[in-house]
């Protein structure tokens, strides 16, 4: 059963999950027990990155966590050297592994109740479980952090729920990412085609034609994606024969090229939040999603976005409802 199914039951599902995680806690609390906190993050790779610069921003080795991730945000903790388990590969088998485990967890899901009843379960004896106060199961948690879904950056509210569970001095504010230097020194500006699986997102060849000559003018660029976007990536670099060269290369190959480039511009996701973590400069195309809460954290970035439109931003908790609209949202002017 996949993450987005999941989250269509979790409403009717999670409370006998619950019962069923607390039990199992109970029953297998003598287990040996990790000393590293346990970091739950359920979503996309996008959450998994703020949630990274989040820790860093506070001081946190991303080391001194084991984490509890989404298979389809693997590449990045294989990239940085994590500690990690995918909840959702062989699913029993994996909670088993984690059952009774930590003193210490941490669900950084801002809404669905069934990973409440993942972190309930790792929980040893006398443990501490702390969660955002928006979580379906929040009342089950030791600990409750305020969020704010709509303005506050996610990278304030991540800081602000690990600084509780960790006891930590809190941050209020949200900061540009320091530039990371990377040698080679920093190279030619690069376009991230992605959002392609996303309704709301899937801009054409020519709407990403159109951005990039814009954007780009005649100055060389490098054109990345990820294998499943690849073919349009190509085919937008036989565009700009002679101008553009396609990426080829493997997920932190890629990473280590973001981290040269001089600048980037994409669409809000992913690769927008890896050129934050690098403190990359970002021009990134806004749609449904909140602008603010999801805005490049590199000095120098912007955000392009339909201004003037009353349904815009319609996403909440990072889900955007079906458009009454035609997506009026995705006619962004350069």
């Amino acid at each position: 059963m996949g993450p987005l199914t999941l989250k269509k039951i979790d409403g009717a599902l999670w409370p006998a999950a619950m019962a069923v995680a607390k039990a199992g806690a109970f029953f297998l609390r003598g287990r040996r027990q990790d000393p590293r906190p346990l970091i739950l993050r359920p979503g996309g790779m996008g959450d998994l990155i703020l949630l990274c610069i989040a820790a860093e921003n506070l001081g946190c080795d991303l080391r001194q966590f084991f984490w509890v991730i989404e298979r389809r945000s693997s590449a990045w903790a294989r990239h940085l050297g994590l500690d990690y388990l995918c909840y959702d590969n062989h699913t029993v088998a994996q909670h088993a592994r984690i059952a009774g485990r930590f003193s210490v967890a941490i669900n950084s899901e801002q809404r669905f109740g069934l990973s409440q009843a993942s972190a309930a379960l790792a929980c040893g004896k006398g443990a501490r479980l702390t969660c955002f106060e928006t979580n379906r199961a929040a009342r089950w948690a030791d600990v409750r952090v305020a969020y704010d879904p709509d303005g506050a950056h996610e990278t304030v509210m991540f800081q602000n729920l690990l600084a509780a569970a960790l006891e930590l001095p809190a941050r209020v504010c949200s900061e540009p990412v320091v530039r990371r230097r990377m040698a080679p020194a920093v190279e030619k500006p690069i376009v991230g085609l992605g959002g392609l699986q996303s309704e709301s997102r899937a801009f054409s060849e020519e709407q990403w034609a159109r951005f990039t000559e814009a954007w780009m003018g005649r100055r060389p660029f490098r054109i990345a994606s990820s294998q499943t976007d690849r073919p349009m990536a190509r085919r937008l670099a036989r565009r700009f024969a002679g101008q553009a060269e396609a990426f080829e290369g493997s997920f932190s190959e890629l990473c280590q090229v973001i981290a040269r480039s001089e600048e980037a511009f994409t669409v809000e996701g992913g690769f927008l939040h890896i050129a934050s973590y690098y403190g990359v400069p970002a021009t990134a195309v806004f749609t449904s999603s909140r602008d603010r809460k999801w805005a490049a954290l590199g000095q120098g970035s912007r955000a392009l976005l339909r201004e003037g439109l009353a349904c815009r931003p319609c996403a909440w908790f990072a889900q955007a409802p079906p458009c009454a609209n035609h997506f009026a949202c995705k006619e962004v002017p350069f």
